[in-house]
């Protein structure tokens, strides 16, 4: 139960700012859409030179119950939860409890072996190459927020994994599933799970009273917000069903989130060395630096350097940024997602109450023009990451058209042959072999090549039908045809229309979109299949007999 000073000072707060602050009109604007007591909203926490300046709610907690969002109103984050993962860990590293380059395998010898070892550190910034737990389970048929997923249902799943999806270190993916893992080395090391290691080394000494690792779906959490999605015209209840912490699961506030932002300016716990080390970028093999570190993502913003990271999980969205060098930052916590982004917010927010902080607004580059890719319009496709997307041509200029039909303006960035995707700092760079070279916001470069668009023959398209099994999985897969149309069929999921894009390679519709490709065997038939869903990299699924 909360306290009774508690309560106090959760009611003076409600629909207010701190006391003391007038209201900011500028920053209500913003929320316009979550001001009504029939939809879910969000939470607002700013802190300025180490000071709160500014906590609000907009919207409803539950929208059921008619509980409206205060600032102590409590969120789950999803992935910015990450940071408080790797903090655990730099703070064993600093202990000699473990070192970051450990191979994993020291502490989970159930994990399968690859190879080459894998590392907490590559754990911990996406380098790993392990496949990501959440496309693995919706792959093998779970539903997220709807199917209870716990803690061994991850480790079973991954244990039964015989291949990564890049060599150790050789570029990046996001991968939930090594942060998860983490979580159980923190067990392994103390004793204690993360969600208890967590709460006596961070949370207690900072004075989080409101923060924990819920790694237990059914414990009960006062002031707790209902997730929420709109879906055909109405909200619906949506929550994530996890019994799992460290890639995800932290329930926080954004009051206890001003305590976090100190943390992270001054290392109040573990020091500036701590910081210093949760705040080091990854570097790959070929010498590329990512803009992610430890769970953390290091950037700058209107010249400001950052420390952020966003989270979205079914129900919830949120956003966090620290600017470690003047003390200050902005949380923005909603429980509803796909309706709303954190971290515009969060920026716009920052432009509002931090802008004698920052610097100017960079101007906008000029849009690339039709003359500047004309040699390289058409149709690409990256071996590496199996994605596909099309150079084109708009009426207001050149543009990157993803899989999913969505078009990113590519724009001048003042080097030859280097194009911006948006305002950068992701590019595609046009190589007189006619290949382009992409380099990803996170720093990680890949190669797309141009490939033709491709109808397939009937007897194409009948090579495919079939069953398919994945060992990895434990799951059958099956693809029918009707006239001239596969459809991909999987346990719990309704049947998904296949799309070819070129020749031997097709795109599934669906929640989970997947790139299907076949393996034919020495007599020419398909003996398998590939399935790809971006966090996950050519996962083979074997013909098996009706």
């Amino acid at each position: 139960m909360l306290r009774p000073a508690v309560v106090a000072l959760l009611t003076s707060l409600v629909g207010t700012t701190l006391a003391g602050q007038a209201p900011e009109p500028r920053v209500d604007s913003l929320f316009a859409m979550q001001r009504h007591n029939d939809r879910a909203g969000c939470a607002v926490g700013v802190v300025k030179a180490g000071k709160q300046i500014f906590a609000k709610g907009y919207g409803m907690a539950d929208i059921a119950q008619g509980l409206a969002i205060t600032p102590h109103s409590v969120f789950h984050v999803a992935s910015v939860s990450k940071q408080f993962a790797g903090m655990s860990l730099v703070l064993l590293a600093q202990a000699g409890k473990l070192s970051l380059d450990d191979d994993v395998r020291k502490y989970l010898p159930d994990l399968p072996s690859y190879g080459a070892p894998l590392t907490i550190r590559q754990f911990l910034n996406h380098t790993s190459g392990i496949r990501d737990q959440w496309n693995l389970l919706m792959t093998s048929g779970w539903r997220l927020g709807d199917d209870l997923v716990s803690e061994q249902d991850v480790v079973d799943i991954v244990n039964r994994q015989r291949g990564l999806n890049f060599a150790p270190n050789t570029s990046w993916n996001y991968s939930n599933t090594g942060f998860t893992l983490a979580g159980l080395i923190v067990k392994k090391v103390t004793g204690q799970t993360l969600r208890q290691f967590a709460d006596s080394a961070l949370f207690k000494p900072l004075g989080m009273t409101q923060t924990h690792f819920h790694d237990d779906n059914l414990h009960i959490v006062p002031l707790r917000t209902r997730g929420h999605t709109f879906r055909n015209g109405e909200w619906k209840e949506t929550n994530p069903n996890y019994s799992n912490a460290g890639a995800t699961s932290l329930f926080t506030t954004v009051t206890d989130l001003t305590r976090w932002q100190d943390q992270l300016t001054n290392g109040v716990v573990g020091g500036r060395a701590g910081i210093d080390m949760l705040a080091t970028r990854g570097v790959l093999a070929n010498g590329d630096t990512l803009s992610y570190a430890l769970g953390i993502f290091v950037g700058t913003y209107r010249g400001a350097p950052t420390l952020s990271h966003s989270g979205g999980d079914p129900g919830y969205s949120s956003y966090l940024v620290n600017f470690p060098r003047t003390g200050s930052g902005v949380a923005v916590l909603c429980n509803s997602s796909g309706t709303t982004n954190p971290g515009r917010l969060a920026e716009q927010i920052a432009d509002i109450l931090l802008a004698d902080e920052l610097g100017p607004e960079p101007p906008v580059p000029a849009q690339a023009t039709a003359a500047a890719v004309a040699k390289h319009l058409g149709l690409y496709w990256s071996d590496s990451t199996e994605g596909t997307g099309s150079i084109v041509v708009e009426s207001d200029g050149a543009g990157w058209r993803s899989l999913g039909g969505n078009v990113t303006r590519l724009r001048v960035s003042g080097t030859e042959g280097k194009l911006l995707l948006g305002n950068g700092p992701a590019s595609l760079t046009l190589r007189p072999d006619g290949t382009v070279l992409m380099r990803a916001g996170t720093g990680e470069t890949s190669i797309y090549r141009k490939v033709a668009p491709w109808t397939p023959t009937p007897a194409a398209r009948a090579a495919l039908v079939g069953r398919y099994h994945s060992e990895e999985l434990n799951v059958t897969w099956e693809i029918k045809a009707a006239g001239d149309t596969l459809t991909l069929h999987r346990w719990k999921f309704p049947p998904a229309r296949l799309n070819p894009v070129f020749e031997e390679m097709y795109t599934s519709s669906g929640q989970l979109g997947f790139v299907l490709r076949p393996i034919r065997g020495r007599d020419g038939k398909v003996a398998a299949i590939t399935a790809g869903s971006g966090r996950v990299v050519g996962m083979r699924f074997d013909r098996v007999a009706k």
